[in-house]
C-alpha cells in the first residue's frame, strides 16, 4: 500500500512534465482525454473516406518493454537521481507469484499506479514519428497499447504497417503476427474491434429513401467479447443460491453494473445490444423467481414478472439512443434516452456513480 501511495505521488509530480510533449493522437490514462474521444476520432475520420485499418497488437507489450530505452527518454526530462533510482527501482521490483518474489529481466511491472504513465513515455516515440513522418499516410488513435491506424487507400495501409514496424524496430517492440491485420471497411465489408467496441460501416437508410444515394457511415455498438463479459458478470451475480435472498438485494448488486456498462457504452449505435442485455438481465431475474415459488408456483402467476415490474423494484433498465458526443441525436422511436454515466476504463463492468433519471423528450 505505501508503494502505492509513492507511485501516486509521483505520477503527479511526473505527468504534467511529460504532458508537454504527449501528441494529440494519444487518449488512453491521460487526464482530460477518454476512450470515447479516440472513438470519434475514427468515426468522424470513417466518414471521410477512411476505409482501411490496420487493426494493430503488440506482441506481448509489458514483458518485452525494454527498460534501457524508457529510462532514456525518462532522462530526457527528468535530471533528479533521486526520481530516476525511484523509477529504476520499481522497473527492477519483479513481480508476486503465490508468494514468491519473481525477477524480471525486462518489461515492466503490470497493475503499478506509475505503469500506465511509463507505457505512454514509451510509445510516445511512435506518436512522435508518426505525426511528423507518417501523418500523410493516415490518422493514427492510441489509447494505451492499443492502436489502429485509419487510411484512404490498400496501398497507404499497407505502407502504415511496414513504418510501424520501422518505428518498433527501434523501441525493440514488435506486432503480434496473428493479430494484427488489415481491414477494409468500404460498403460494409468488415468491421474490427477497438477499446471495447466494434467498428462496422453501415449504409445510411435516410439518405437512401431521400436521394436514392449509397453512403456509409462508421458506426460502433459493444463488441462481442463486451456483451459476453457483462452477460457472464450479471449471470455471477445472480445464482441460484440468490434465490433465498430478498429480489430488491440482488437488484442492487446489480444495478452499478448495469450502469457502468450502459455508461461506458452509451454513445454510438448500442440501443439493440442494451436491449439484449435487458432481456437477459429479465430473464435471469424471472429464473430466480420461478426457483424460489417452486411447486407454489400457481398457474399464469409468471405473467406478471414482466420488465417493468423488475423496474418497479429498482432494477436499473438500459435505454440508448444513436447518440454521438457533440453531435445532434437521432432518437429511436420506442427508447427513451440513456441517463448520462461518467465513462470509464473498464468498459463499464466495475459500475459507475449514480445518474440523475431523464425522461422521454
Amino acid at each position: 500500500m505505501r508503494d502505492r501511495v509513492v507511485q501516486a505521488a509521483a505520477k503527479l509530480v511526473l505527468e504534467p512534465i511529460f504532458e508537454v510533449d504527449f501528441q494529440d493522437c494519444s487518449y488512453g490514462f491521460r487526464p482530460g482525454r477518454s476512450a470515447t474521444q479516440a472513438l470519434e476520432v475514427l468515426r468522424v475520420r470513417g466518414a471521410r473516406g477512411g476505409n482501411h485499418v490496420l487493426d494493430a497488437d503488440i506482441r506481448d507489450f509489458f514483458g518485452s518493454l525494454d527498460r534501457e530505452v524508457l529510462m532514456t527518454r525518462v532522462r530526457r526530462r527528468i535530471s533528479d537521481r533521486r526520481v530516476l533510482a525511484l523509477i529504476q527501482m520499481w522497473l527492477d521490483a519483479g513481480v508476486m507469484d503465490e508468494g514468491r518474489a519473481i525477477a524480471m529481466l525486462s518489461g515492466v511491472p503490470q497493475g503499478g499506479v506509475i505503469s500506465p504513465l511509463l507505457s505512454n513515455i514509451y510509445l510516445a516515440y511512435l506518436d512522435e514519428r508518426w505525426m511528423k513522418q507518417c501523418a500523410h499516410l493516415g490518422t493514427l488513435v492510441r489509447y494505451a497499447d492499443d492502436f489502429v491506424v485509419m487510411c484512404d487507400t490498400k496501398a497507404k495501409v499497407e505502407e502504415a504497417e511496414r513504418r510501424v514496424r520501422i518505428i518498433f524496430k527501434r523501441l525493440k517492440l514488435e506486432l503480434h503476427p496473428e493479430k494484427t491485420r488489415t481491414v477494409e471497411l468500404t460498403d460494409g465489408k468488415a468491421g474490427f474491434d477497438f477499446l471495447g467496441c466494434h467498428l462496422h460501416k453501415r449504409m445510411s437508410g435516410a439518405i437512401w429513401a431521400a436521394e436514392k444515394k449509397r453512403r456509409y457511415f462508421l458506426q460502433r455498438w459493444p463488441s462481442t467479447t463486451s456483451l459476453k463479459r457483462v452477460r457472464q458478470r450479471v449471470k455471477d451475480l445472480t445464482p441460484s443460491a440468490a434465490q433465498h435472498r430478498d429480489l430488491r438485494e440482488t437488484i442492487a448488486t446489480l444495478n452499478p453494473v448495469l450502469r457502468g456498462w450502459g455508461g461506458y457504452f452509451r454513445t454510438g449505435n448500442a440501443a439493440r445490444k442494451f436491449n439484449q442485455l435487458d432481456s437477459y438481465v429479465w430473464q435471469r431475474l424471472r429464473a430466480l423467481v420461478r426457483k424460489r415459488k417452486g411447486r407454489n408456483l400457481r398457474a399464469g402467476e409468471m405473467a406478471r414478472w414482466t420488465r417493468d415490474e423488475f423496474v418497479r423494484l429498482g432494477l436499473y433498465r438500459l435505454r440508448g439512443t444513436v447518440r454521438y458526443p457533440g453531435a445532434r441525436t437521432m432518437p429511436l422511436s420506442e427508447r427513451p434516452p440513456v441517463s448520462r454515466v461518467r465513462e470509464i476504463r473498464t468498459h463499464g463492468l466495475n459500475g459507475g456513480p449514480d445518474a440523475r433519471k431523464r425522461g422521454n423528450k
